[in-house]
Order: structure tokens, then sequence, then C-alpha cells
């Protein structure tokens, strides 16, 4: 009689577990579709977080709206390129059509950050080294939910206004319609959990 009772307990709380979890992933899922992109005139500062597919070149076509809005100083970070990868390998990536000049004056490459936690802690030290107190944070859509989560932990008195690039390959609001975006979603929100988690509990 006991070992049924228990065996009935261990399906209901197992049960109840897979069901709060794919509640929460649901709601993770319209997260992700939820973020507004800010007009880049309200920030003359942008940091690109590299990794997704067309991040930089996406992400680098709102300094058009820069050059419309004539500022005279501007700082963009890109956060995780690598080792190797130069102002050079930037411009080859980026084509001729686009400014060189801006390459030259007004992007710098972080080369250390490995993953969107050491993104956080490098836009943190870039921030303090040029002295911005907001900027305007580039990332793609299913991403945007953990990086902000991490900027915000880093810098808590920093404006971050958001930017989201959708992926041509996965179209969020059907992930359900695809295993590869299903998958990619549901690898993305435990990724937020176990960072949720982490700072919760060790506040860092």
């Amino acid at each position: 009689m006991l070992f049924r009772i228990l065996k009935i307990f261990l399906i209901f709380t197992i049960t109840s577990i897979l069901t709060i979890f794919f509640i929460e992933l649901f709601i993770f899922k319209e997260k992700v579709l939820s973020f507004q992109n800010f007009n880049s005139k309200k920030s003359s500062n942008i940091v690109i977080l590299t990794g997704g597919t067309n991040r930089i070149k996406d992400g680098l076509k709102i300094i058009n709206d820069f050059e419309k809005t004539k500022k005279n100083s501007f700082k963009i970070l890109v956060s995780g390129t690598g080792k190797g990868f130069t102002k050079n390998s930037l411009k080859k990536q980026l084509g001729a059509n686009f400014n060189s000049d801006l390459i030259k004056c007004c992007i710098e490459l972080d080369s250390v950050s490995k993953n969107t936690f050491t993104n956080a802690s490098e836009t943190l030290k870039w921030t303090k080294k040029n002295d911005i107190k907001e900027f305007l944070l580039v990332t793609s859509n299913y991403h945007m939910p953990r990086a902000i989560l991490e900027f915000n932990n880093s810098m808590p008195n920093l404006k971050i206004y958001t930017f989201t690039i959708t992926p041509r390959k996965h179209k969020i609001s059907k992930w359900l319609n695809s295993h590869q975006t299903f998958s990619l979603v549901f690898k993305e929100f435990c990724k937020y959990i176990v960072a949720s988690l982490r700072i919760k509990i060790f506040g860092i």
C-alpha cells in the first residue's frame, strides 16, 4: 500500500514538474517575441553580441540611422569576436558598401568574451573606460532574454535599450513546426534557467 502511494506521488510530482516546465517554456517563447526594437537614435552607443547568424551584418545596418542624425561622437562594441578577428576581417565581412571610416573611428572589438556572462563583464569594462551611461544592445531575438538578464545584473545602473535580430532560418512564432527551431528555443530556455538560478543563488 505504501509503495503504491509513493508511486502515485512520484508520478504526480514528475507530471507537475514537466507541466510547469513546458508552461514556462511557452512563456519564454512569448518573451522572445515581446522585445521592441528601440530606435537607434535613442543612444549613441551600440553593443553587438556575436554568435548568431548575421548578427554583425544586421546589427551594423542600424549605423545608417546614426549617419542621418549627424551625431559627432558614438561608440560601438562588437563583443565576442574571438582571437584573430580584426578590423580588416570586419571590413571584408561588411563589404564595400559599408562606411569604412566608421570601422576606423568608432568600432572596438572584444575578443576576450566566450559566452554571454563574459560579454556582460567585458561590456561593463568598456562602459567604464568610455564613461558610457546607456547603450543599445543588439543580439538574436532568442538570445535577448538571457542577454538582458546578464547585462542588467552586471550593469543595474545603466540604461540598456534592446534591438533584436530575427534569425533567417528560425521563425520563433512557428517554433512547433520546426524541430530545429524548437530545439533552439528549448536549449536557450535551459541556459536562461541556469543563468537565473546562478544570479538568484550566488548573486553573480
